[in-house]
């Protein structure tokens, strides 16, 4: 019978624990918890090196600009509908418009999870891509703020405004995504 197939998450382990580059098919996690030693530092009876662990309070401050990606959710949320009213869109259209953001987050999550799980760069895997989604959202906040000043006519300011909101709501989730995969990947 063929073994199962490994799982992709088990990539993470060697760039956390140790910068040699344990592989993951040759680490072996020792009978000591929180210690891990690759096949040849056991056959030649070395000690297995201690495994890195945040405290819990660097954890919170790591996962601390999560809590400002939340709160601009807060705000979007209740004041999207209200904005889409003040620029002539109607009721029913100003509040379906709030499903972007479950429906970009059910698209660009895995995707963008995906992605920064396979990138390397010298910056790491993640803050790349943290970087680009906070550059973009902020770009697109302004300029979907903007959409009432930008354009004269009622018309051009909801041609505008609705499409940038959704495209507000992917670089809001191109932000999150890798955020929260980097603080599961330092706990």
């Amino acid at each position: 019978m063929a073994p199962p197939p490994q799982d992709d998450i088990t990539a993470v382990i060697p760039e956390i624990v140790d910068g040699d580059a344990i592989s993951p098919k040759d680490a072996q996690v020792s009978p000591k918890a929180g210690q891990i030693a690759s096949p040849k530092a056991m056959e030649e009876g070395e000690k297995a090196k201690p495994a890195k662990y945040f405290p819990l309070w660097k954890l919170a401050l790591v996962a601390l600009p999560q809590l400002g990606v939340q709160v601009t959710w807060c705000f979007i949320g209740p004041n999207a509908a209200p904005y889409m009213l003040h620029l002539g869109v109607g009721p029913s259209l100003a509040t379906l418009n709030n499903i972007a953001g479950p429906i970009t987050g059910f698209f660009t999550g895995p995707i963008v999870g995906a992605w920064s799980d396979r990138l390397t760069s010298r910056f790491g895997r993640r803050r790349p891509i943290i970087l680009a989604g906070l550059i973009s959202t902020w770009v697109a906040g302004v300029l979907f703020s903007a959409a009432d000043h930008m354009f004269e006519d009622s018309t051009g300011k909801i041609a505008f405004a609705v499409p940038m909101y959704w495209i507000m709501d992917v670089t809001i989730n191109i932000l999150q995504t890798p955020y929260r995969a980097l603080v599961s990947d330092l706990a």
